[in-house]
């Protein structure tokens, strides 16, 4: 699983920073997202709806893509 790699690619694609991914999730701060794309941390299942909905992606769509060089899992 590559979520964080997603996680990262995706909001760059559409122009958010972490901080406005955290507001637009209704998250306290910026370093959860932060996290996420540092593999420190997962997002919980509860969120994965609204995260992907912010991302314009499905939640499967989350897992699905390996960074280059890697391949999927």
């Amino acid at each position: 699983m590559f979520i964080y790699f997603r996680i990262r690619e995706l909001r760059l694609e559409r122009g958010l920073t972490q901080a406005q991914l955290a507001v637009n999730l209704g998250l306290k701060s910026q370093s959860t997202v932060a996290m996420w794309e540092n593999e420190s941390r997962k997002p919980p299942s509860t969120i994965l709806p609204r995260l992907a909905a912010e991302l314009g992606c499905t939640v499967n769509e989350l897992y699905t893509h390996a960074p280059p060089g890697r391949d999927s899992a």
